[in-house]
């Protein structure tokens, strides 16, 4: 009987899983339509921009790859199947990071299994990733990292094979720049994959021709991908980049942003590390197939560190590497002891970070269901808003209302400055009572309480409209 090429094709556990997982995120991106922090709604922001005209102008910043490349033709793929309203086409936007979210278990279980050449470990490692809390509830979202892992996957998957070294390292190299045109950050990446290009070689000639094309692959991608669109939207190759550096270096534009001290990600290992994979890590650090993970694994942590503002959902690239560092320590278990012993730790695993999903319950519900009431209304044509990217921005007030910003918590000098002409005003209920002087002032300009918007755990909002 020939032997089957492509078992993985054939594997009824791991489709399993895929149909399970992509049904959750499907779920939660219709239940928990709100926003998170905001990099999500300029994801959007500028897609619809591209898509159906939004008047918004991105952040310098921004590599507009992602927004323009990747998702605007979902939101266009929306309005041409008749969907006109915002709700639906956010979540057209959304179906690209679905997708890939789903790609990346596949892409984690096909490199556990070359790693480890063991199909009970892959399967462990593609389910320790899957239901991670961190992919399965950010893969809902239109934050970018979900689509920067799929390449950086498919990059040490690229760069992990045998023969065609030169070939191979090309593709790794070429594939890791589209991650880092989509996050600038994935960069740091391109250690580990030039170390996993040196072990993965037959010889000298061929680990040097896959360092080679690792390189030449990168910065020939990132010319082609990242230099490219930057200098079509921004008219500079190197203009997003520039501005980033501006910020990093120099601190423009930083005084919004919140820091955290420099152990920030290992003061809060058990949120991203499950508790229960404690043993099987131990064991995986003996385990030679697995050593590049490790590499994958520090250098995120490593040079995020040193990144002034941090967020657990940085980490989102590290997550693979943890989840196949994790399975193969279960599989040294599985044949060391009892078989029940590494089931039991591996449902362990994978109930605990399904209950972390939760962390889309803070999203900004409430607000998002304020906006669309705001936007109803004909004759509301100035917002001010308190954090208006909890509201979509301008994602649901199109281009004929103007929306102004409120800084949060509110000031009295900060609504002095942003509600003279405005129809409506919304702020956090919590904001309200922690400083009744507001209720006042916002009287004395001729509002008054309209309505207000709760969701769940989401924060409340209070709309004021001008009597």
């Amino acid at each position: 009987m020939a032997r089957d090429p492509a078992p993985w094709l054939h594997d009824r556990v791991l489709w399993l899983v895929v149909a399970v997982t992509t049904t959750l995120r499907v779920f939660f991106a219709w239940r928990y339509f709100g926003f998170l922090g905001g990099d999500d709604v300029e994801v959007v922001e500028e897609a619809f921009r591209c898509a159906v005209g939004l008047d918004y102008r991105p952040w310098s910043v921004r590599n507009l790859f992602l927004p323009d490349v990747l998702v605007a033709p979902f939101v266009r793929l929306g309005t041409a199947l008749g969907l006109h309203e915002t709700f639906p086409l956010v979540l057209c936007a959304t179906v690209p990071f679905v997708v890939l979210a789903s790609v990346n278990v596949v892409l984690v279980y096909l490199l556990a299994g070359r790693w480890l050449n063991d199909r009970a470990a892959a399967r462990a490692a593609m389910a320790i990733y899957a239901f991670h809390w961190l992919p399965l509830a950010f893969g809902s979202t239109t934050y970018p990292r979900t689509v920067s892992t799929t390449f950086v996957l498919a990059a040490a998957l690229a760069v992990s094979g045998g023969g065609r070294d030169l070939a191979r390292g090309t593709a790794g190299g070429s594939l890791l720049a589209l991650a880092s045109t989509v996050r600038y950050s994935e960069g740091m990446y391109l250690l580990p994959l030039l170390l996993l290009s040196v072990l993965g070689g037959e010889d000298r000639r061929g680990s040097r021709q896959r360092v080679v094309g690792v390189l030449g692959g990168f910065a020939v991608g990132a010319v082609l991908t990242s230099g490219l669109v930057d200098a079509l939207t921004w008219g500079s190759p190197l203009a997003s980049l520039e501005a980033l550096g501006r910020i990093m270096l120099l601190g423009e534009g930083t005084s919004g942003l919140s820091t955290q001290p420099p152990l920030f990600y290992l003061q809060r290992i058990l949120f991203w590390l499950p508790v229960t994979l404690a043993p099987a890590f131990a064991l995986a650090w003996r385990v030679r197939q697995v050593r590049p993970a490790w590499v994958f694994l520090a250098v995120p942590l490593l040079v995020l560190s040193f990144v002034q503002h941090k967020e657990l959902r940085y980490l989102q690239g590290a997550i693979p590497f943890m989840a196949i560092l994790g399975a193969a320590g279960l599989a040294v278990m599985r044949r060391r002891w009892r078989p029940a012993v590494a089931t039991t730790l591996l449902s362990l695993t994978v109930v605990s970070q399904v209950l972390g999903a939760r962390v889309l319950l803070g999203k900004s519900m409430a607000a998002v269901s304020a906006a669309r009431a705001m936007a109803s209304n004909a004759g509301v044509r100035v917002v001010a808003l308190s954090q208006a990217w909890a509201y979509g921005h301008r994602l649901y007030f199109g281009n004929r209302i103007e929306v102004r910003g409120i800084p949060t918590p509110p000031r009295e000098r900060d609504l002095e400055g942003t509600i003279p002409g405005a129809d409506r005003v919304a702020l956090y209920a919590k904001d309200l009572d922690e400083d009744p002087s507001l209720d006042a002032l916002l009287a004395r300009h001729g509002f008054t309480r309209s309505e207000a918007f709760r969701w769940g755990e989401s924060k409340a909002v209070v709309v004021f409209a001008r009597k």
